[in-house]
Parts: C-alpha cells; structure tokens; sequence
C-alpha cells in the first residue's frame, strides 16, 4: 500500500556563523545555514543599511549585439538596502536597493539590484550604529539552531499531520493513505502496521536533521495509543522521547489544541514560537474579560510603555519593519524596567492573532486606566 506524504519546507541542521564582528566600523559578515536564520536576518538588515554578497547577474557584452539578455555572471556587490522581503515558503531573503560598489566594467553604480540570500550564503550588514535589538537578534540566531524542537504528531486512522516547532514557525508535514474498510480486519491491520511505518520513516528523517527532545501523539481517538504501543514494540529509541495527550481535534487544528495546552508548557517553554502563542493568547484573555491588564494597538502599547506598566512587550515583524524607528526605542524602554520583549513572526498563528490586534500588544504590571 503507498502512502503519500507532503514536506513543506527543506531543514538544515548547522547554526549561523557570525564570520566577522566590527562593530567600531559598523560591520557584521554572517553565513545563514536555515530558514529561521533568515527571518532573523529578515528583521536585522533595514532600510537604508549597508549590504554586501555575491550574487548573479546578468551582463550583456556591449559589443554583442544579439537580443539575448547577456552572460550570467557572480559577481560581488554592496547595495544600499531599500526594501527587503522574506516569507518562509519562498526559502529566500530578498534585498533590494542601490548598487553602491562593484566592478564598475560590469554594473552601473546606482542602478538597482536585487540579493536572493538563500541557506548557505554568506552577506556582510553595515550599519551607521548597532543597537542592542540587532545584536540580540544574531545571538538568539546563533542559539536558536541548538535549542530542542517539538515534533507535534496528530493522528486519526489513516492520517496524520505532524508539526515541527521552530524557533520562528511550524513546520508542516503530512500523511495520508486509504487503511480499508473495518470488515477486512486482516488487511486493514496490515495496511495501518504499513502506515505506522512510513509515519515512523518520516518522523526518523526529520529527527536526522533537528534535535528533537519530544514527540508530542495527539488525536481525538485512540490512534495515538495504537501508535505509541507499535514504537514501543519496534522503535524503543523513540517511544521515549513520546508524550501522549488527546484532543477534541486532528490535523493542524489537532497541533495548534496541542500548543495551547497548559499541561505540557513546561515541555514547550523554551520554544520561541509556543512562548508567542501563548502570549498571544493570554493578551486575548485579558482583553475579553476586561481586566485592565492588557494593551493593544500601537498607540495605546506606547502610552503604557512611557507609563512604565509594560511586562511583555509584543510586536509583530511586519509592525517591526514598517515602523522600526518608532518601535525601537518603545523596546528599549521596556527592557530598561526588566520587561521582556518578543519580535513575532506575521506568517504564524500567533502573529496573524496579533496582526488583528494592530500588530502590538502588551501584558501590564497593573491597569493604567
């Protein structure tokens, strides 16, 4: 019987490299090796930085005359940044702007490029100042890659969605195949030891790659238990590492329920992604029960910074980039009275809450108001 199964995203398993720290001169060259460190980058490099890669472009001889677009070339550049883009699915950091310097026989100095810096490349940031928010962002970078991942397993018969808890995001994977109907018991036992098995492959590929700690079965039925007895007979290094919790749901509904679950935080806690949703979702509770301890939107979050009464300081990426010059020092601030701040990814389920909230939000020491 062949199961199909879908993977979303490549991983790779190596931290950034910070290759070159000048900070008197402005200057950071760092290697990025996965998708979380480029939404890290994402969120250092901003408008008007300096940036410097290899990179490929097309260059056309002058005396050729053909209508071709010209030789692709690597070649290196430095370009003023001017926009950046990044979502996770492309599995490329975009950054455009100005060429400010590079073989001057072969691009026009000013004219525009563009870096597509994927896992792998290397790039130098200059920076008029690097405030304590960057250098932060490239440590957590650093460490993010060494920090335990949760694989999430949502199991009903036949299915099963499996979430990889990144630093910045889940990672999802899926499962399927047809495990026949319940009066061929014989074969459908053979079919679903056969799926438990390419379940079990998957899993085993992914745990390659990324340290995981935990493995998380969940599900509404008794799926879960039927997998965890099938490792526990024939992959004992894995029934280990499992944790069996139920849910009123599967799927991917199935792993967020899961996330959300009081019962396994501690298992969680260290994960930057389930630390945002939880945030999130207390945020929420706060605000519907009315108890004066939450803010929302950015100009209520800054009155209760400059205020004093910021615990958590909540801010999206997308709000980060748009407005940085106006969130920085609202960060500051609240770090400077021992608040904790949290950049959240837009492309998750925490920032998609938040985004709906103008993009910040803050859990308060004491009502303001």
């Amino acid at each position: 019987m062949l199961f199909l199964f879908f993977i979303r995203f490549f991983v790779y398993p190596t931290a950034m490299r910070i290759e070159r720290k000048d900070l008197r001169h402005g200057l950071v060259r760092v290697r990025s090796e996965n998708l979380d460190d480029l939404w890290y980058l994402s969120q250092v490099i901003a408008v008007g930085d300096g940036a410097r890669s290899k990179t490929q472009r097309r260059i056309k001889d002058k005396e050729d005359k053909r209508s071709s677009g010209g030789e692709r070339r690597t070649i290196t550049l430095s370009i003023k940044v001017d926009r950046k883009e990044f979502k996770s699915e492309t599995k490329v950091l975009r950054i455009g702007g100005e060429i400010t310097d590079g073989p001057e026989d072969l691009v026009s100095i000013g004219s525009h490029h563009t870096f597509n810096i994927e896992p792998g490349d290397t790039i130098s940031i200059r920076k008029e100042k690097w405030g304590k928010t960057d250098l932060d962002r490239l440590e957590d970078a650093v460490k993010s890659t060494h920090r335990p991942k949760i694989l999430v397993v949502s199991l009903d018969e036949g299915d099963a969605a499996v979430g990889l808890v990144r630093e910045s995001r889940i990672d999802h994977y899926e499962l399927g195949g047809n495990i026949g109907g319940k009066y061929d018991i014989k074969g459908r036992e053979a079919r679903k030891h056969e799926f438990y098995r390419e379940l079990t492959q998957m899993l085993r590929n992914i745990m390659e790659k990324e340290n995981v700690s935990h493995i998380i079965l969940s599900g509404p039925g008794f799926e879960k238990n039927n997998y965890q007895r099938f490792l526990r007979e024939n992959y004992g290094d894995m029934q280990g590492k499992c944790i069996v919790e139920d849910t009123g749901s599967s799927g991917r509904n199935g792993i967020h329920e899961v996330l959300k679950r009081e019962v396994i935080h501690k298992t969680l806690e260290e994960v930057n992604s389930v630390q945002d949703l939880r945030l999130v979702e207390d945020i929420l509770k706060n605000i519907a029960k009315d108890t004066g301890l939450s803010a929302y939107g950015f100009g209520e979050v800054a009155d209760a910074v400059n205020a004093g009464a910021v615990e958590t300081l909540l801010v999206t990426d997308g709000l980060f980039f748009s407005r940085r010059e106006e969130t920085e020092p609202l960060m500051s601030s609240v770090r400077k009275v021992r608040g904790r701040v949290h950049i959240i990814n837009s492309e998750g389920e925490a920032g998609q809450k938040l985004d709906s909230l103008g993009g910040a939000a803050a859990k308060l020491r004491y009502a303001i108001s």
